[in-house]
């Protein structure tokens, strides 16, 4: 299966390889360097060398290279909201990656999956398992995958045109400093390459920030986001860029003994950065709208619980 890039302004009169190490983060800049040597990447239907510039306007395909084991299937417990012969939405755990990319070889959800649906194996690009969308390793909340490759192709046009809606909770170190609409450049962390940042020049990245509850002793927010665009990280650095990044974030955030450090119970509770993908709407085939929301997670419920006891006790004792 395929994959496209088109070439704007935000990347290029770049080298090929880092391009494509840019879009597709799962994959390293030595992979690329490999790939294209094979073929595997084409710039405007022609063979190229990892070393060629990029220009306006080009169109790059990329077919990732498909064996029979690329896939493997592991058992790996999956929460199930929703299975129709077109699709299957699921509450995805924190610590589950979502498919195998070059360090990590096994005990994915693309994995996970295939254990269940054999037949997905075949569905959508190569390792993918049917899966269009992502979220990182340690962030919770639902997911949909493509269970055909009508559908898969279908979610994916929806993706790429923004037919679908995204709702995010955090846990936020302090109060973010603004609401509303955050619409700002992005993309690659100029020195820190495993980085996404805001930048002067760059991709849109667009978020709807509301603080849904604050908690000050604590020094704690509530945020619900809702992402307009799509880009890796962008809720985290977002969130970041405002001054408050999600706790127990450790690329954008702080440490977590640096959190709630006057609250060691609410501290205890931070294990993981605290995201999660709340709620997801997208077109069915039939043009019809699927809406679904996956409960918090029970360190959500936890935190919450304890801050808001902590804020009451407070008041007690005032």
């Amino acid at each position: 299966m395929n994959c496209y890039i088109i070439i704007d302004e935000s990347n290029q009169g770049q080298r090929l390889d880092k391009v494509l190490s840019w879009e597709f983060p799962d994959y390293s800049r030595t992979y690329f360097i490999k790939a294209i040597k094979k073929a595997l990447v084409k710039v405007d239907g022609q063979e190229v060398k990892p070393a060629e510039l990029t220009k306006i306007g080009q169109t790059i395909i990329f077919t990732p290279e498909r064996s029979e084991n690329s896939t493997p299937a592991i058992d790996i417990p999956i929460d199930i909201i929703y299975r129709d012969k077109d699709y299957l939405v699921i509450n995805k755990q924190p610590g589950l990656i979502i498919h195998p990319a070059q360090n990590v070889i096994d005990r994915t959800l693309a994995e996970a999956l295939v254990a269940r649906e054999p037949e997905l194996a075949e569905v959508g690009e190569a390792g993918r398992s049917g899966i269009v969308h992502r979220l990182d390793s340690d962030t919770s909340g639902v997911m949909v995958v493509a269970r055909n490759e009508q559908a898969w192709h279908h979610l994916k046009d929806a993706f790429a045109k923004r037919d679908v809606q995204k709702k995010y909770l955090a846990f936020t170190r302090g109060r973010p400093s603004r609401e509303g609409l955050l619409e700002t450049n992005y993309g690659r962390h100029p020195t820190r390459r495993h980085k996404m940042a805001v930048l002067k020049v760059g991709r849109q990245a667009r978020t709807v920030v509301k603080i849904l509850k604050y908690f000050p002793l604590a020094e704690v927010s509530l945020v619900e986001l809702s992402l307009l665009t799509g880009r890796t990280h962008q809720a985290r650095v977002h969130l970041a860029h405002l001054g408050s990044p999600v706790l127990g974030d450790r690329r954008y955030g702080l440490l977590n003994r640096e959190l709630c450090s006057d609250n060691p119970a609410a501290q205890s509770l931070i294990q993981r950065q605290l995201l999660h993908a709340r709620r997801l709407v997208f077109p069915r085939l039939d043009g019809t709208l699927a809406c679904f929301r996956a409960p918090w997670p029970a360190d959500f419920i936890a935190l919450w619980r304890e801050l808001n006891s902590q804020e009451k006790l407070s008041g007690l004792k005032s």
